[in-house]
């Protein structure tokens, strides 16, 4: 009865565990700003929930983190084979949407006694950082007099805040929490406005082998649409 039983299991496990077989893994890079990866750890909503897309789909997987432009970069030269990003136009040239996992708040962060509680009718004459390479905040090029300045960060941007370098930086969430307690800032001080609500969407390079592996991309999108929301709902209360 045993080694009946056991029979069962190896013959249900095995159509994930044989696409792992002998297969190179592929490369897939994370932002290395909480909560989506804590830096110099395996810990963070991305890391965490494309360890478990792939894993429980069968699909080899290397995980590192590079800085936000080279994780875009990546993507469009095929050395980094998915990520979790905030879709856009452009970015649907070079990659494709797997299947959207959550959405994020975006907005800026300002000094409470500064400028009390803003609107975004309130903006002009503002120096906001806003992070290269994102779009998160491109509602704020149609408020006028909104002068951008380009941070290479969210943790720059919250370091030129606290010295009055800037008047408000992008900062989103989930995450605020966390990159507020990193910085040793206090929250108490600070204000949120909200700019944008934009989904989360899992990126396949268009130039990379799995987006070619039909097969590998059926097993993670039906994951993702599965198990997966219960997953992604854990983690970004669990990061928040």
């Amino acid at each position: 009865m045993l080694n009946s039983a056991r029979r069962c299991l190896f013959a249900l496990l095995l159509p994930a565990l044989l696409p792992m077989a002998g297969a190179r893994a592929h490369t897939a890079f994370t932002v290395p700003v909480p909560p989506w990866t804590f830096p110099g750890t395996e810990r963070g909503v991305a890391t965490e929930y494309l360890r478990y897309l792939f894993d429980t789909a069968g699909v080899p997987l290397k995980l590192d983190s590079l800085p936000y432009i080279r994780v875009i970069n990546g993507l469009r030269d095929g050395s980094n084979a998915a990520a979790v990003l905030i879709p856009d136009a452009e970015r649907d040239t070079f990659a494709l949407r797997l299947c959207q996992v959550t959405t994020i708040h975006s907005g800026i962060l300002y000094k409470r006694a500064r400028y009390g509680k803003l609107d975004l009718q309130h903006l002009s004459g503002m120096v906001i950082g806003m992070q290269r390479g994102t779009h998160a905040l491109d509602r704020l090029n149609d408020v006028a007099g909104v002068r951008p300045y380009t941070i290479d960060s969210i943790d720059q941007g919250l370091k030129m805040l606290e010295k009055d370098r800037l008047d408000a930086t992008f900062l989103s969430s989930p995450g605020s929490e966390s990159m507020l307690v990193a910085a040793g800032l206090s929250q108490g001080d600070y204000a949120w406005l909200e700019v944008a609500v934009q989904p989360v969407v899992i990126y396949v390079s268009r130039r990379a082998a799995l987006s070619q592996d039909e097969a590998a991309l059926q097993r993670l999108r039906a994951v993702c649409d599965g198990s997966g929301r219960a997953v992604m709902q854990r983690l970004v209360h669990h990061y928040r």
